[in-house]
């Protein structure tokens, strides 16, 4: 009788040819056994030598590398599985792909930033220069961060402090307090107080620099930036400076109650203005863009003064001169979009982005309503109220900001007429129109509005 092998399954050659086969793949983990069947000579196993010798163990050390390899059709599947796997929408798969995708974009988010400062400084330094000869790397740099916070980002709050620094550094570094560029600079600072509302002293502070920059010579300071990214030159003259002076000054005058010192200033500014926009047709050449957008800036400047100089006569109930300079500043405005349809060579304003001539004819047609009403032309009014509506209310200028105060001015003088014929509920309705207009678009300095709405509410009690 046949002495029984150590292991059953060799009784058939081919089972125990496969068996051997599995205990060697199983054994390759490390630490385990490799079963391995010896016999007393190096050919293959077959069925007259496989019951010479007897099974011997082997025993496999750590991180053996087996010759064997799998069977094609495992890889196969498993490659198989490991994809299905992997494109499964899973728990694990989803947090897997969310950290990238979080890594990318603090990734793009980083580099993004980067290249977006670089790029505002270099637009900085290009479009407002700060002038040569005003010296000290930290100072024109500090001019620079604070013009980003007054022009670009509308913070003047931020930029007062960085703008009277600068100046202080720049006077420590030896700049003449009497030259253009540091006037202009003090002119920037002033202008920011004025719209902090720090007022005290600003009168008579202007008011001397006014008289200083009289009593110039007008020849044009030439002026640029030498800052390693732009040579841009930009001509500073006393008459310039004087422009941008009557703007701050006025306001001051007319929010003070000095009506005829506003009125004097801004007669001032128009006669500047023309000055300038003579030297500028001067030097004119048909095929620059430069002096088209030049030219354009003047003419709106010069409907710019008339409408203050309407407001301020307006003001004194001066309504024949008044109404004279409101349209005057409606034909420039006609003028203008006459010549954009026709000489399409005029750039936007690249400091500031804003197109001064939007409803700067509103604006006007809202004071000629309002002048009308008071001396009890109402049938006269209707027709520039309906005229600047539909200005107000296109579909480019309905969310523009010079746009909602005329809208918000128009409501208002609606509310005015019916108030005025006896019908209080209307014209409590277009009082509370005109401001929630304003109010919802986050305007503020809303007196005047809540005035007409207590004041209506009271003669309906």
């Amino acid at each position: 009788m046949l002495q029984q092998p150590a292991f059953r399954g060799l009784l058939r050659p081919s089972i125990a040819l496969r068996r051997c086969v599995r205990w060697q793949y199983i054994a390759k983990p490390a630490g385990l056994a490799q079963v391995r069947f010896n016999t007393n000579s190096g050919d293959d196993l077959n069925a007259e030598n496989m019951f010479k010798g007897k099974p011997k163990f082997n025993k496999v050390y750590p991180k053996v590398v087996f010759s064997l390899r799998k069977d094609p059709r495992l890889e196969a599947a498993e490659a198989k599985r490991t994809i299905s796997l992997e494109g499964r929408m899973t728990p694990k798969n989803i947090r897997k792909m969310g950290g990238h995708a979080i890594v990318l974009a603090v990734y793009f988010t980083i580099i993004g930033y980067v290249i977006f400062q670089i790029f505002t400084y270099i637009y900085l330094v290009y479009t407002w220069p700060v002038a040569n000869d005003l010296k000290g790397f930290k100072a024109r740099h500090m001019v620079y961060l604070a013009t980003r916070y007054d022009v670009l980002k509308g913070r003047p709050e931020k930029a007062l402090p960085l703008y009277e620094r600068a100046l202080k550094l720049f006077l420590e570094n030896g700049a003449d307090p009497k030259s253009l560029a540091v006037m202009h600079l003090q002119l920037t600072i002033e202008r920011c107080r004025h719209e902090q509302g720090q007022v005290v002293g600003l009168e008579e502070r202007l008011a001397k620099m006014l008289a200083t920059l009289q009593a110039m010579d007008g020849v044009p300071y030439e002026s640029y930036a030498d800052d390693k990214i732009a040579h841009h030159r930009e001509w500073l003259s006393p008459d310039m400076l004087v422009n941008k002076l009557v703007d701050v000054l006025g306001a001051v005058y007319f929010d003070s109650g000095k009506i005829d010192s506003a009125i004097d200033l801004y007669t001032t500014g128009l006669q500047v203005v023309k000055k300038l926009k003579a030297a500028v047709a001067e030097s004119f050449k048909d095929e620059d863009i430069i002096d088209y957008t030049t030219y354009d800036r003047m003419n709106l400047k010069e409907a710019t003064l008339m409408y203050r100089l309407g407001e301020a006569f307006c003001a004194k109930k001066e309504y024949k001169t008044a109404e004279t300079l409101f349209q005057a500043t409606i034909n420039h405005c006609r003028q203008h979009k006459a010549h954009i349809n026709t000489t399409p060579r005029l750039l936007p304003d690249l400091r500031s982005f804003v197109d001064g001539w939007i409803c700067l004819d509103s604006a006007a047609m809202v004071y000629l309503a309002r002048m009308l009403i008071e001396q009890g032309n109402h049938s006269e009014a209707l027709p520039w109220i309906v005229a600047g509506r539909k200005l107000t209310t296109t579909d480019e200028n309905y969310n523009n900001k010079q746009c909602i105060r005329c809208e918000s001015g128009f409501k208002t003088q609606l509310g005015r007429i019916a108030e005025m014929q006896g019908d209080y509920q209307r014209a409590l309705v277009r009082y509370r129109e005109a401001y929630n207009y304003m109010h919802l678009n986050f305007f503020d300095r809303l007196d005047d509005k809540i005035a007409d709405i207590a004041r209506v509410e009271a003669m309906r009690k």
